[in-house]
């Protein structure tokens, strides 16, 4: 088993090379590069991979970040998930990408009853998200070819943007009563929001509570699917989640949100370049946006 773990740092071209014009991004997150280091934010100190791998197996949920257009993160994920999966499997995949309303085509895709073509159809895939499948295509096609469970999280694009736009006060009696419960009075997640989005000096005070009462009910969408899928009977024994960065930083959106309804303990990774880094660990261990970070070349 150890030259399993092992094998998470062997990269497939030499870490420096460089990437031929030809690569596309799916090749991109194939090709699963080295970390230039893997380093625990607890310490500031580097880990090699049997220890990071080791850290991770004892949680029960591991998020990992991503920034939606950058094929490299998304690497980091696919060979995070699987080598978690050579140790847990019992373990299924949560999915920012996916929303509530659309689980049924991914269960009939882990269980390999449909093509890529009806997943995309069926999820409205290329409506609701958007982003070049590619990227996503190894984590599915990994998740299918094992049966693994993957888990859309997400709200429904419809009930977001209506509380964007016009608050939860206009949602119907209906909607509202599907909703999970909304923590509006974390202070430190409102500060994030804040930072992340900036919007503070374009719209109207109501208008940016909106956006945040809309921002908390995808992480509570979120947290709640991820519980509710660990909490059943027959369900995943661990779940590894991929989402975007300001959803997991400082385990702020869906960590703490789930594992407030029993989804814990959870670890969050961020993959970060160089630069990123060196700014992280200018901070104090207790003020670090990740439990632990993937360093990429570049």
């Amino acid at each position: 088993m150890r030259l399993a773990v092992l094998s998470l740092m062997v990269c497939v071209g030499c870490a420096g090379a460089v990437r031929p014009e030809a690569q596309t991004a799916e090749s991109i997150v194939r090709s699963q590069s080295a970390p230039l280091a893997l380093v625990d934010a607890k310490t500031g100190k580097s880990m090699d991979a049997e220890a990071f791998l080791a850290a991770l197996r004892t949680k029960r949920v591991v998020y990992v970040g991503e920034r939606h257009d950058e094929p490299l993160d998304h690497g980091v994920q696919y060979a995070i998930l699987k080598q978690l999966h050579r140790y847990e499997p019992s373990l299924a995949i949560g999915m920012e990408m996916f929303q509530v309303p659309f689980q049924e085509p991914l269960t009939k895709w882990s269980a390999g009853l449909i093509d890529e073509t009806v997943l995309r159809r069926e999820t409205e895939y290329d409506e609701r998200w958007g982003f070049d499948f590619g990227m996503y295509r190894p984590i599915l096609e990994y998740a299918r070819s094992r049966g693994i469970e993957v888990i859309a999280l997400n709200a429904p694009r419809e009930l977001s943007y209506a509380v964007a736009k016009d608050g939860l006060s206009s949602l119907s009696p209906e909607q509202a009563s599907a909703l999970p419960e909304l923590d509006l009075a974390d202070e430190q997640h409102r500060a994030l929001f804040d930072t992340e989005f900036d919007i503070g000096d374009h719209a109207a005070e109501d208008a940016i509570d909106q956006y945040y009462a809309a921002q908390v009910l995808w992480d509570e969408t979120m947290g709640s699917r991820v519980a509710q899928a660990l909490a059943r009977p027959a369900g995943p024994q661990k779940m590894i989640v991929f989402a975007g960065r300001v959803h997991v930083k400082y385990g702020l959106g869906i960590p703490d949100r789930a594992a407030k309804r029993g989804a814990r303990p959870y670890a969050v990774v961020l993959p970060v370049t160089e630069a990123e880094l060196e700014a992280e660990l200018k901070r104090p261990p207790e003020e670090r946006a990740a439990d632990f970070y993937w360093t990429l070349e570049g």
